[in-house]
């Protein structure tokens, strides 16, 4: 049906597309029903997934007149019938950042992959906006919420969130009391002693911030495993304390450039800050020092030059999240637990031979 602006009437219409002064009206499931020779019933069931209910051809022309008719479920219908709203939250700490853009661009496709729409909200780093973000979702029907960052199970009881509600975290921690999905930094990790060690590198150094402990154990692990000596720089997020205090650590790590072969940095965003500050003291990546950092971001590939990088796989890591919230709102699976998504290492060219520095 579409509605004639000029004779201002309702017309039948099988053009599925607005074409001049004619606004196209949403296609009826019995009008569906109607083309393709079927009950309404029948369409319902297959549009709504339940393909066992009709045979291959009858599904084949629930589909084709569908398309014809270029219909859409009505999603307000549909949830009054199964009691959700198709509808779910994403909370990251901070959309600016690199890491998050990308990481929010891989929840937003398996969202649209899964037929469902996303609210997208920030909590600036802190739980008390994290506590708020989850809130507001909750109260506006969300199925469910993937977020990222900290927030007490107590705080949500207080606030009026039921236990059973499906909430998945993006962390790397193991025991969150979330159904959590994260990293595991070691299989990289482990890539990359490997890499610097083969290229003679042995005096080597970690440059993070104290929120990436996880990425700072694998860091120890390592370490003890191939018997290298345990050495780091710290800095404070430049989040909390600005891009400075990055620079600031790149004129440490530079001060100390004759003791070190190589370092580690915790993430890609840092990693461009600490070269900025090492380029001030005039110690260049990769003839002073060679580097590998965390995270595998568009700024790692555009750098100059670009890093060899560990590579978290957010797709992945996008993809396991939606299938651990899916269930959680089809209530299959009750116990909490915890997900890891292997890392990896690409090499580019932040990392030379000791032999050929200098």
């Amino acid at each position: 049906m579409i509605y004639n602006y000029r004779s201002r009437k309702v017309e039948r219409s099988t053009v599925p597309v607005t074409q001049g002064g004619n606004y196209r009206i949403m296609a009826t499931i019995k009008e569906v029903a109607k083309l393709a020779g079927v009950s309404y019933q029948a369409v319902s069931a297959v549009l709504n997934g339940n393909l066992s209910k009709a045979s291959p051809a009858t599904r084949e022309r629930i589909f084709l007149a569908a398309a014809k008719l270029n219909y859409r479920p009505n999603r307000s219908a549909r949830s009054l019938v199964s009691g959700r709203s198709g509808m779910v939250g994403i909370v990251v700490q901070d959309i600016r950042s690199p890491y998050f853009a990308d990481l929010t661009w891989e929840l937003q496709r398996t969202a649209d992959r899964n037929d469902l729409q996303t609210i997208l909200m920030q909590s600036d780093w802190t739980d008390a906006r994290m506590l708020h973000c989850i809130c507001q979702l909750h109260a506006a029907s969300a199925d469910g919420i993937i977020f990222l960052g900290g927030v007490s199970r107590k705080a949500l009881r207080q606030a009026g969130i039921p236990d059973a509600y499906p909430l998945i975290q993006l962390d790397d921690a193991v025991d969150t009391g979330y159904d959590s999905v994260g990293f595991d930094y070691r299989p990289g990790m482990d890539e990359a002693f490997r890499c610097l060690l083969e290229n003679g590198h042995r005096r080597l150094a970690f440059v993070h911030d104290p929120v990436q402990q996880m990425k700072y154990d694998s860091y120890c692990e390592s370490c003890r495993k191939y018997g290298v000596p345990l050495r780091e720089f710290r800095y404070l997020s430049p989040t909390a304390a600005g891009e400075d205090a990055v620079i600031s650590c790149g004129h440490a790590v530079a001060g100390a450039a004759r003791e070190l072969d190589a370092i580690i940095v915790a993430s890609d965003y840092d990693a461009t800050l600490l070269l900025q500050g090492m380029a001030e003291r005039n110690i260049r990546i990769p003839r002073d020092l060679s580097l590998i950092a965390i995270d595998d971001t568009l700024l790692s590939r555009i750098g100059t030059p670009p890093f060899s990088a560990i590579s978290l796989d957010r797709r992945e890591l996008a993809e396991t999240a939606f299938r651990r919230l899916l269930a959680r709102i089809a209530k299959r699976e009750d116990a909490a637990g915890h997900r890891a998504v292997p890392t990896a290492l690409v090499r580019r060219q932040s990392v030379l031979r000791r032999d050929n520095a200098g």
